[in-house]
């Protein structure tokens, strides 16, 4: 391959690689997640036959690498790795002007951060390891604990890679190569150079892996130390340096082959080779010895993995995407490795592997399509056909992703690509995507939550062998075991497991759908739901536990933040306990409730309370609620105490009266809906009584008053007539026009059929608007225009022929709309527009218009 002139830094850094594998030290630069640098490094063990197999991750995973060595480990799996910080060492660490004598008054709180390190068939990593083992190399883990990297780099995420490739994809010198190239991005850059040349070329590992250095070593001069330094790099380098030269002190004869990241070879060659070997003085060990000492702090679980967690394209930053299309091209390889000498090439086998895809794209392709657009052999010959003229154009031995993308779009879309639906894509790359999941030993140490939950899982016949998105249909009345199922998942929900999402069924927090008999669940088991149970292990062994731990800290903090009195908080907390079975937890807060309404003043959190409770009346049997008499004791506290607070109405502010006049509504609809065990017509006639003797200080909230007018009419509280003469009495002619506007709008956004069927609430508007100036009309509109939106269009035009009759006004001159369109009008309608397009050219108009 033609080369430019190196640098001279990497010159050196070359005859430093020389002269350290004078000393038995090979380095295999590596990209992650890639079966081309797994290949090579096959072929550097089986050559050299180590003594050591050094390799870039945490040393803290030595504490499993007998689990990694398992006969049953099958990849796709990762390492989820842990520690613990303490929030003032944080503080501390990314607050420079924090005092340190502050820390004093900050009370220590601790948090986890977690890392994946995952491993698929053709990561280099994980033939690094089962090759080690097939020639008894000893293994080593050289990088920095978490527990130090964590300190290194802070970042607000949750959890991280421990394989980010961030500087390589910002790489500017590799944005430069991508357009010489006329590659799309660093990714199309690599699969161009490196994974698809010869298998033969492959196998020369000299050569590719001097290729794959230069290649990250000249993205790293696009970053200076001090970046370096800031990210971690450097303080990584440094460990990991300190590991190999104390390897090669203690072991002089050792043979060792380095597997890294190719974006840190540089700093490691430059690092041990200055001139000569430099092995660690006693000051680098005892900081070595530290370091290593902090990796107790970490905690280290195998896990199962999935391909669509491992694929960059759904959010992994790190290594080769599309990870089900490369395993087989790592298959292919291994097919070739196994007998070299057969007459199936390169470009065969990557054919092959090309064709075997897009029939089963297309196959996908046609089961979601329709029969007009389905995929024909003719566009399926044509996309091979392409991928591999593709390749030849391009150099390729053979066609790789990118070739195959390419052929698809030329063959199987017809039009433009932006016509394109999304789902075409999303077929194509989750079908280079892959759904497999990883296997481990069954007896390996989990914690005791995992096993619990997946165990439970099982028992009630979730499918968890896979990553493909499921649904459950679940019968929540008939069947006590699938009310089982139900608790089981709203307790996974509120613990925010990510196991499952519920579609469909009755919701008793917000009392939508309560007549539905059925829920409907989609849920799948992924890597993130066991890092998320083994997180949430830290704080105990029983989900149940856990979450009675996480509803009574949220009642201590509405405590802290002074709304603890809350009952509409206190009673959502009860109906989450209750749809998840914790039945002690929910009786406990129904007898702190009634204390509760006592104390809280708030009208909108007590009515809300209120339907709360009724959304559990409702749902009592499904519920299993053994608490009949106390809600309805509950329900009958509740409105006495929204009564007590019904002054709350009068507040003048006009967006306050907007906001009471919605409690109000609410507080009517609790009323109308409340179970027959209770004097529904006495609270009912309780409740107007109230409002009544409440409207003569309502002077300065008409909204309020026109509502409470409008929904007794509704409830036969009021007659016609009585309704009628406080209509009138409200637009009496020496009202404010604010205040009799403000009086219809609380009445047609209570009732705005009222307008249709009470003759003097219409005659009582118009002669208001009669009597208003135009500058109070104009002020007022935008409220009436609104009012009126609340109408149906046949309600508007019921309106507008009573009003057509009061003035005597002619049906057709009330009419906006042309039906007939004669040939004559036509004529007039071109003649006028020659007409203005002549006016407009005599006054040189054209270029304004253009503006």
């Amino acid at each position: 391959m033609a080369r430019s002139p190196l640098p001279q830094r990497l010159q050196n850094a070359l005859t430093c690689r020389d002269a350290l594998q004078q000393e038995q030290i090979y380095f295999a630069p590596v990209r992650h997640h890639s079966p081309a640098c797994s290949y090579a490094l096959r072929q550097l063990i089986t050559q050299i036959k180590p003594t050591h197999v050094l390799i870039e991750a945490p040393a803290s995973f030595s504490a499993i690498l007998e689990e990694l060595l398992n006969n049953k480990t099958q990849p796709p799996i990762a390492i989820l790795c842990q520690t613990d910080l303490q929030l003032d060492q944080i503080v501390l660490e990314t607050n420079d002007e924090y005092e340190e004598d502050d820390t004093a008054n900050m009370p220590p709180h601790q948090i986890t951060r977690s890392a994946f390190y995952p491993f698929c068939s053709y990561s280099p990593e994980w033939q690094a390891i089962q090759l080690a083992k097939q020639y008894n190399a000893k293994i080593q883990f050289i990088d920095l604990p978490w527990a130090e990297q964590v300190t290194q780099e802070f970042t607000p995420q949750q959890s991280k890679s421990l394989l980010s490739e961030t500087y390589l994809k910002h790489s500017q010198y590799i944005t430069q190569l991508a357009k010489k190239l006329h590659c799309r991005d660093h990714d199309e850059v690599w699969e161009h150079l490196f994974e698809l040349r010869n298998f033969t070329d492959l196998a020369d590992w000299q050569t590719f892996f001097e290729d794959t250095f230069i290649w990250c070593a000249m993205a790293r001069l696009d970053y200076d130390s001090s970046s370096l330094e800031a990210e971690g790099s450097s303080q990584r380098e440094q460990h990991m340096l300190t590991a190999i030269g104390r390897l090669k002190k203690s072991t002089p004869d050792a043979k060792i082959v380095v597997v890294t990241g190719g974006f840190h070879t540089l700093a490691l060659f430059e690092g041990l080779w200055q001139n000569k070997l430099v092995l660690p003085k006693k000051s680098d060990i005892i900081r070595f010895n530290r370091q290593q000492k902090s990796g107790d702090r970490d905690r280290t679980w195998l896990i199962r993995y999935s391909f669509d967690r491992l694929d960059a394209l759904n959010g992994y930053t790190a290594g080769m995407n599309s990870p089900a299309y490369y395993q087989e091209s790592w298959l292919s390889m291994l097919a070739y490795e196994q007998n070299p000498n057969q007459s199936q090439t390169t470009q065969g086998y990557r054919q092959a592997q090309a064709l075997a895809f897009l029939s089963a794209i297309a196959d996908k392709l046609r089961k979601k399509q329709s029969d007009s657009d389905a995929i024909g052999f003719i566009p399926l010959k044509s996309a091979i056909e392409q991928a591999c003229l593709l390749a030849e154009l391009r150099g390729h031995y053979g066609p790789g992703r990118y070739d195959l993308l390419d052929g698809m779009q030329s063959a199987f879309i017809k039009g433009s690509i932006h016509d394109v639906r999304s789902d075409f894509w999303q077929i194509v790359y989750r079908s280079l995507s892959g759904n497999q999941l990883g296997q481990i030993p069954d007896n390996i140490a989990s914690p005791p939550l995992v096993n619990q939950v997946y165990a439970t899982l099982k028992q009630y016949r979730f499918k968890l062998d896979d990553t493909l998105p499921k649904i459950t249909h679940i019968d929540i009345y008939r069947k006590p075991e699938h009310r089982q199922r139900s608790r089981f998942l709203h307790l996974l929900a509120f613990l925010d497991v990510g196991f499952a999402n519920r579609l469909d069924g009755p919701n008793y927090q917000y009392g939508t759908r309560l007549t539905i008999m059925f829920e409907d669940w989609q849920y799948l088991w992924t890597p993130m739901v066991e890092a998320r149970l083994i997180e949430l292990s830290e704080q105990g062994t029983q989900l149940e536990q856990i979450a009675l731990q996480k509803l009574q800290q949220s009642m201590e903090q509405l405590t802290e933040e002074g709304t603890a009195h809350s009952c509409q908080s206190a009673v959502k907390g009860g109906i989450q306990a209750a749809l998840m079975g914790l039945q002690s937890y929910f009786t406990q807060l129904l007898a702190k409730l009634s204390t509760y309404l006592d104390v809280d003043n708030n009208l909108l959190s007590v009515v809300n309370c209120g339907h709360r409770l009724l959304y559990l009346w409702q749902g009592r049997d499904f519920l299993a609620l053994n608490a009949s008499s106390t809600l309805l004791a509950l329900l009958a506290k509740v409105l006495q105490q929204a009564f007590f607070l019904l002054d709350a109405l009068k507040q003048p502010d006009t967006e306050q009266q907007q906001e009471n006049l919605k409690t109000l509504l609410l507080f009517r609809n609790l009323i109308n809906n409340l179970p027959e065990q209770l004097d529904v017509k006495k609270l009912k006639q309780d409740f107007y009584l109230n409002l009544y003797r409440l409207q003569p200080r309502l002077n300065k909230a008409p909204l309020i008053c026109g509502a409470i007018d409008s929904i007794a009419y509704l409830d036969c509280q009021i007659s016609q007539s009585e309704l009628d003469h406080k209509i009138k009495v409200a637009f009496d002619s020496g009202a404010q026009y604010e205040q009799a506007s403000c009086y219809f709008m609380g009445i047609m956004q209570c009732a705005p059929e009222l307008i249709i069927h009470s003759s003097q609430l219409l005659t009582s508007l118009d002669e208001l608007l009669a009597h208003w100036e135009q500058e109070q009309f104009i002020k007022i509109l935008p409220d009436l225009r609104l009012a009126f939106t609340q109408l149906t269009p046949k309600q508007n035009a019921m309106i507008a022929e009573k009003i057509s009759k009061k003035y005597n006004a002619q049906k057709e001159k009330l009419s906006f709309q042309q039906y007939k369109f004669s040939d004559e009008d036509l004529q007039k309608s071109l003649s006028l527009e020659l007409s203005v397009c002549q006016h407009i050219e005599q006054q040189q108009l054209q270029d304004w218009f253009k503006q």
